[in-house]
């Protein structure tokens, strides 16, 4: 389990900026707005990484993969197969 740590912090900031995140985020407190906006910037680069790590996969498994022929038929082919499986 983790432990948050918390601390008390002097920092010079928009003040446009904070009360435009506030109204966006819906919150009440400047901390409060910090802290979501914090928080959404860690998610996003979360899923960003996640995002690209299965985008790596997928690129190696289409390079381990030999299509001969157009792709466009190729792609034609099994989504006719695909269809075949899930519509007996």
């Amino acid at each position: 389990m983790k432990t948050t740590i918390i601390k008390d912090k002097h920092l010079r900031l928009d003040q446009r900026k904070i009360e435009l995140v506030k109204k966006i985020l819906r919150t009440k407190t400047e901390t409060e707005a910090i802290e979501k906006a914090l928080e959404l910037v860690i998610t996003r680069d979360t899923d960003a990484s996640e995002r690209k790590e299965i985008m790596k996969r997928i690129l190696e498994r289409r390079n381990s993969l030999i299509v001969k022929g157009d792709v466009a038929e190729w792609i034609r082919e099994g989504r006719e197969e695909r269809e075949r499986v899930y519509d007996s």
